[in-house]
């Protein structure tokens, strides 16, 4: 009963993915035209294969204090906890005209607040924050080295190392 792969066993050590949390993509915003003073709606999540919303958030924009902007989301995690969580907004002026808009990460790690300018936010947990705060990486980045132990091994007999295996098996010597 199970062999070599069944379970999840072989995964606990992987960090999470980008790929699998909710993202607040600053870009889409922009684009939907949802970074106005004063608008206020819903954010819309769906499953990219189905059309169906997974899930859904209200947001406001609002003027700050010092002439800035902030996005504050409002929804429920689980089955009750309503969060509000508001996010400030920074733009750039590329070279070639126009305006970058940017997310400032709201998360305080280890007692030090982020506030790192990034175009996405992720929510794992509870909050929105960025990749690095939330400790994500992508399937691609795991993917590309998920043979290299068992490459290892199959060299350690022939005294080669796992770069040296694969590029034998990729028929480079």
């Amino acid at each position: 009963m199970g062999g070599l792969g069944s379970g999840d066993w072989y995964r606990f050590d992987k960090k999470p993915t980008v790929e699998g949390c909710r993202v607040l993509d600053i870009n889409r915003l922009a684009r939907d035209g949802m970074l106005r003073p004063g608008w206020c709606g819903s954010i819309v999540w769906t499953d990219q294969r189905t059309g169906e919303q997974t899930s859904s958030a209200g947001y406001r924009v609002r003027p700050d204090s010092d002439g800035g902007l902030t996005i504050t989301l409002e929804y429920r995690f689980g089955t009750g906890d309503e969060i509000t969580l508001p996010i400030r907004l920074q733009t750039t002026q590329p070279n070639f005209g126009g305006l970058r808009w940017w997310l400032t990460c709201p998360l305080v790690v280890r007692g030090v607040a982020c506030r790192r300018r990034v175009a996405k936010l992720y929510l794992r947990g509870r909050y929105y924050g960025c990749r690095r705060c939330h400790d994500l990486t992508y399937e691609s980045c795991q993917e590309a080295h998920r043979f290299d132990r068992a490459l290892g091994e199959l060299g350690a007999d022939f005294g080669l190392t796992a770069g040296e295996v694969a590029r034998l098996l990729r028929g480079r010597s």
